[in-house]
């Protein structure tokens, strides 16, 4: 079953988790081309954990390569946008998650332990990166309820890129992740690009028990 990467949504991550789930070897992470690349002489039929794993949704199986070679072909005349795409999948427009705003602050190494450990509010920290595709389709939700819940909950986004030793303190293995602090300690967490109802049920559920 030869696979496709649709390179319109691929993050082309070095620690793609697509590459590292297949059981075959068919799928690596080319540093020439700076981008994953796909040996089909080397994907045989599986139960695809490949496909499962993207949250870009940029892997695709077809039954022969003829099949694959006209997917090919409508790609390249298409103009769908990676943000398009994103949208089809998730019901949600990517922004930028590099965007602050109100109550939205930048959490990195030097300010994490006075601005989230040491808060007397409750703190929700976005875990990120540029490249992650999630990390964007997220981003518009998590600076909405930054301004919605202004007061009752501070919200900081950490560049895990530019960061590394407070998500390797945590265990943070994807993006996006979302860790709730509350007097120094981690009182809850989400993954994913949570839609803006199951965000909110979470920061309320965690103002509830703080409350108390």
């Amino acid at each position: 079953m030869p696979i496709l990467v649709d390179y319109r949504a691929c993050d082309d991550s070095p620690a793609c988790s697509a590459v590292r789930v297949c059981p075959k070897g068919a799928l690596r992470f080319d540093r020439n081309k700076g981008k994953i690349v796909a040996d089909n002489s080397k994907c045989t039929a599986c139960s695809a954990p490949c496909t499962q794993v993207c949250p870009a949704g940029a892997l695709k199986y077809y039954a022969t390569m003829e099949e694959l070679k006209k997917a090919e072909t409508e790609i390249s005349s298409s103009t769908l946008t990676k943000d398009d795409l994103l949208e089809q999948r998730y019901g949600l427009r990517p922004g930028d998650p590099r965007e602050l705003g109100p109550n939205l602050y930048h959490v990195d190494c030097d300010n994490f332990t006075s601005d989230v450990l040491r808060s007397d509010v409750p703190v929700v920290v976005d875990f990120w990166a540029e490249w992650c595709a999630p990390c964007r389709v997220l981003a518009p939700t998590f600076k909405q309820m930054a301004a919605e819940y202004e007061g009752r909950m501070k919200f900081g986004k950490l560049d895990t890129e530019d960061c590394q030793e407070v998500p390797s303190r945590y265990g943070i293995m994807s993006i996006p992740t979302m860790l709730f602090f509350y007097n120094g300690e981690i009182i809850d967490w989400a993954v994913g690009a949570l839609s803006r109802e199951m965000l909110r049920r979470k920061i309320e559920s965690v103002l509830a028990r703080t409350a108390s």
